[in-house]
């Protein structure tokens, strides 16, 4: 098959990489039968060539992958270098190539400034003779190209390469730091879509050394996605001072996010808006506690609140970010409704420009089984064997929350703490004991082992009262119905009062077990029958 078909299949794979081989060959013939000759017809492909073929975005993802793949820029750099002078100057003479279009790009005129300041440095110190003129390419898709330093890397990757072994965490990051350090010499700040071409080329080339892999041999998904999140976190760790502004896709769409500021927020301290003022902001803000004041939690979800919440924004990150900064009491009654879920949520999709539910909800789905099956098919832990013995009666979030617990040897409630589904803030605060860092409390129904055995410690505390609460009591017997009646059938008298010593109590025994099981409510039937049958026990004795 031709060299540039073969060229053209792989842009395809980068810009879609879970396209099927089926729908790859039906592209590529679709292409040729409009006239596809060579790899720099690709620019000439329009959205109607492929609408038939591919949804709206994948054809977007496609069209912007074919445009930075025939468009090349050539930097005619002059450096002139004065004997008189400290400095020397420089010449940029920028044509694009193919076409005016991509000149007026700012985009690539800014990545491709990006590159210049090593070029300048790289003058500076080598100082060239006056009349020395420097011809460069450099293209937008330098990763293509890019050379990784092996040679700079410590001895002990080499010798881990040289043994199709995995080198150690710490000679890893290592390695990592020597790469973006190379990287940047290109770009000062690569986008993911650059470090994962890198990265790809690495675990190509070095599988067994830097892929991901199930216990079985085989690559998790394309191998490279632990090395990538390394690779961007010391890109954006390098940056974090700069003033270099990052931009990020949103996922599953063809726009833009806003640019990103610190830590990735795109508003992390936005102005007041052009038809507010300070005084009516804070007046926002009042009304908000005083709607709080009059109806209390529920009305978190009234549309006024929600409009209140998002234009008074802008004063909360105020308060947020000044120093000293103020603590969780006082911020939560300044605003009653930020420690809502939906309101935290907006919040921050305010200040980070995600929607955090449906980016947990999608991650799961697209990640979960793939994480329960390397630990079933991998795991040497008792623990996790446990855990992934209840996974068909356990929630997929916090089956994985538990894997990684196991796996990490860490303790749950160290992370989660469980209370029951109907539990109000106060009830959480007075049966459970709060640590003083942040913990995820979930709301259990009594369906799976750890909160059954958090019903059952709630019990044995309440019965050892002196006074025990036989409502609270009654609350966890239905909390835990099912089980307690296959314990009951299973096991003997003395077994059931120990497991259950609630059961010893005189109002909770015998006659809560035969409501229970007969739907028939003794205490209260036995008095009525007795009236009953009393008169005619005594019209026969006489």
């Amino acid at each position: 098959m031709n060299t540039w078909i073969e060229e053209v299949k792989e842009i395809i794979l980068r810009a879609l990489p879970t396209m099927s081989s089926d729908i790859l060959e039906q592209i590529i013939s679709n292409l040729q039968s409009c006239g596809l000759q060579c790899k720099d017809d690709l620019k000439y492909v329009q959205q109607e060539d492929l609408s038939n073929m591919l949804p709206v975005i994948q054809v977007r993802k496609l069209l912007q992958m074919f445009k930075s793949e025939t468009e090349m820029f050539i930097l005619d750099l002059e450096v002139a270098s004065d004997p008189s002078a400290c400095s020397s100057s420089v010449t940029l003479d920028l044509e694009a190539v193919p076409g005016p279009s991509a000149c007026s790009s700012s985009s690539s005129l800014s990545s491709a400034t990006c590159g210049l300041s090593h070029l300048t440095s790289h003058s500076e110190t080598a100082r060239p003779n006056p009349n020395s003129t420097q011809m460069s390419g450099i293209s937008k898709m330098w990763p293509e190209t890019f050379q990784v330093p092996w040679d700079k890397m410590p001895s002990e990757i080499r010798s881990a390469i040289s043994a199709e072994k995995r080198p150690k965490p710490a000679e890893r990051w290592q390695m990592v730091r020597i790469l973006v350090d190379e990287m940047r010499r290109f770009e000062l700040c690569p986008t993911r879509a650059q470090c994962l071409t890198v990265c790809q080329k690495i675990v190509r080339e070095y599988p067994n050394s830097f892929g991901d892999k199930f216990p079985s041999g085989l690559l998790i998904g394309g191998g490279y996605t632990s090395l990538l999140l390394q690779v961007k976190a010391r890109v954006e760790n390098v940056n974090r001072e700069s003033s270099i502004v990052c931009h990020r896709a949103k996922p599953n769409t063809g726009c833009k996010r806003a640019p990103t500021d610190i830590y990735g927020c795109v508003r992390f301290g936005p102005q007041l808006p052009s038809e507010e003022t300070a005084d009516t902001i804070e007046t926002k803000r009042q009304r908000q506690v005083d709607i709080y004041s009059r109806e209390g939690n529920a009305g978190v979800e009234k549309e006024e609140v929600r409009k209140l919440m998002e234009t008074s924004f802008c004063l909360l990150r105020q308060q947020i970010n000044s120093t000293p900064a103020p603590s969780v009491e006082e911020i939560s009654s300044l605003w009653p409704y930020l420690f809502h879920q939906m309101s935290i949520c907006a919040h921050f999709q305010l200040l980070t420009d995600i929607d955090t539910v449906n980016a947990f909800e999608m991650s799961i789905k697209e990640c979960g089984k793939a994480i329960i099956e390397y630990f079933r098919n991998g795991s040497k832990n008792e623990k996790m064997k446990t855990v992934l013995s209840q996974a068909d009666n356990t929630e997929m979030a916090h089956l994985l929350i538990n894997l990684l617990l196991s796996h990490f040897q860490e303790h749950e409630d160290g992370l989660v703490l469980h209370a029951d589904v109907a539990a109000s803030s106060s009830d959480v605060e007075k049966t459970l004991n709060l640590p003083g860092s942040p913990r995820l409390i979930l709301l259990d129904a009594g369906k799976d082992e750890r909160s059954i055995s958090e019903h059952l410690r709630a019990m044995k505390v309440e019965t050892e009262k002196l006074r025990p609460n036989i409502e609270l009591l009654k609350e966890k017997l239905a909390l835990i119905k099912c089980y307690q009646r296959n314990f009951v059938s299973n096991h003997s008298t003395d077994e059931t009062l120990s497991e259950f010593l609630c059961f010893r109590l005189a109002k909770i025994k015998l006659l809560w077990i035969m409501r229970d099981h007969t739907s028939v409510d003794v205490d209260k039937q036995l008095p009525v029958q007795l009236s009953v049958m009393a008169p005619r026990v005594f019209e026969r004795e006489i």
